[in-house]
C-alpha cells in the first residue's frame, strides 16, 4: 500500500565544527583484519560485475580485463546465467598452457570456455556467514584455499545469486599494505606489522 501522507525529516546543523569530512569512494575504507568483512566486499547489487561471453578468445578476455580495470571476469550464457569465471592469471597461467598443448593449439588460439573456472568448481562464502565475519576471516579463508578472490551468495530466496566479491589485492589495498598480497601472507602479526610500519 502506498502512503498518502509522508513527514519530513529532521536537519541537523554544523554546529561549531568547521571540519566535516565528504565520502569518497575513490579512497576506500581503511581496513585492519577486525574489520567487518563487509567494508571490504564489493556488493554486485550495488556495482554490476564485468561479465564476457565463454566464446570469446584470452586476447579478448585480456583486453577487457585492461580495458575494465579488472582482473576476474564474470563468464555468463545469454540468459545472464553464471557459467564461471576467469582471472588475468588464468590468461597465461598453467591451465591455458595444458589446454594449448592437449587440443595442439595456441594460446592466442583457445577461448574463454578453454580455461575458465567452470561452474561445477565454484567455491561461495555464504551472505549470512560474512555478515558476521571479518576481515580477517575473508583472509584466512582466501589463503587456507589459496584463491585470489572469494564468491559471495545469497541463498535466503531459495536460490543461489551471487551478490558479492573478495578481492585479495582489494583487501591489500584497503589495508595500506602496497605489495604484500594478504593471500601469501604467513600471519595475521606479519599483515598488521606491515600495516603498523606504514
Amino acid at each position: 500500500m502506498i502512503r498518502q501522507h509522508y513527514q519530513p525529516l529532521e536537519h541537523i546543523s554544523a554546529g561549531a565544527t568547521d571540519a566535516i569530512s565528504v565520502a569518497d569512494p575513490s579512497r576506500p575504507l581503511k581496513l585492519t583484519v577486525d574489520s567487518p568483512a563487509f567494508d571490504a566486499m564489493t556488493d554486485l547489487r550495488r556495482v554490476h560485475p564485468v561479465s564476457i561471453s565463454g566464446n570469446e578468445t584470452l586476447e579478448q578476455a585480456r583486453t577487457t580485463m585492461i580495458v575494465c580495470g579488472v582482473k576476474l571476469l564474470f563468464v555468463r550464457n545469454p540468459a545472464g546465467h553464471l557459467q564461471g569465471l576467469i582471472t588475468a592469471n588464468d590468461l597465461a597461467g598453467e591451465r591455458a598452457i595444458k589446454e594449448a598443448s592437449a587440443s595442439n593449439r595456441n594460446v592466442p588460439e583457445l577461448t574463454v570456455n578453454d580455461v575458465m573456472v567452470k561452474l561445477p568448481d565454484l567455491e561461495f562464502l555464504e551472505f549470512g556467514a560474512v555478515s558476521r565475519a571479518e576481515i580477517g576471516h575473508i583472509i584466512a579463508t582466501l589463503k587456507a584455499h589459496n584463491r585470489q578472490h572469494a564468491l559471495v551468495v545469497d541463498t535466503r530466496a531459495g536460490n543461489m545469486r551471487v551478490v558479492g566479491l573478495f578481492s585479495s589485492t582489494q583487501i591489500a589495498r584497503q589495508m595500506g599494505i602496497p605489495v604484500l598480497d594478504p593471500v601469501k601472507a604467513i600471519s595475521f602479526a606479519e599483515i598488521e606489522a606491515v600495516v603498523a610500519a606504514a
